[in-house]
């Protein structure tokens, strides 16, 4: 009889255990991180903003306000000097010319960033407007602001 008991107790015990591991959790409410931050910051604010302090600010003086002229745009200061704009159809190359690599084409009315010129004269070395890379453009294709300073920009010269 004691066995029977025993095993009933075991029954029992192993009942309890696994209903109460299936029984749902209660889960704790989540705590709004943000919310929390931006409460804190605000207190931190408001605590330092309308601190007390026992000596009295100094006086200011007001000054009386003066008009001043607005200046004008000298006439000796231009414009920046503005992108070369491809004129026709061109490539784009890994160097000077055919015997280099054709990266892509390059479409009229195209605007180019210049990076540097060629050691060899006619050429400029250019973002490639699809692909934003280096490359290099004849200078005969493009349409190029007199003002611009190419001493700016450094001399390249094409890789192997």
């Amino acid at each position: 009889m004691n066995l029977y008991k025993l095993q009933v107790a075991i029954l029992v015990l192993t009942i309890a255990v696994i209903s109460t591991s299936c029984a749902p959790k209660a889960t704790a409410e989540p705590v709004d991180i943000m919310g929390t931050a931006a409460q804190f910051a605000a207190v931190m604010l408001t605590q330092t903003a309308g601190a007390h302090s026992p000596t009295p600010p100094p006086p200011t003086a007001t000054l009386t306000p003066s008009f001043t002229e607005t200046p004008t745009a000298s006439p000796t200061k231009s414009e920046p000097p503005k992108r070369p704009v491809v004129i026709e159809f061109t490539g784009c190359w890994t160097g000077p010319g055919p015997t280099y690599t054709l990266i892509s084409n390059i479409s009229e009315k195209k605007a180019l960033t210049v990076l540097g010129v060629g050691a060899d004269s006619g050429w400029l070395i250019v973002r490639n407007p699809y692909f934003h890379n280096p490359c290099w453009v004849e200078i005969a294709h493009l349409r190029i602001d007199p003002n611009m300073d190419f001493t700016v920009f450094p001399v390249m010269t094409p890789g192997p």
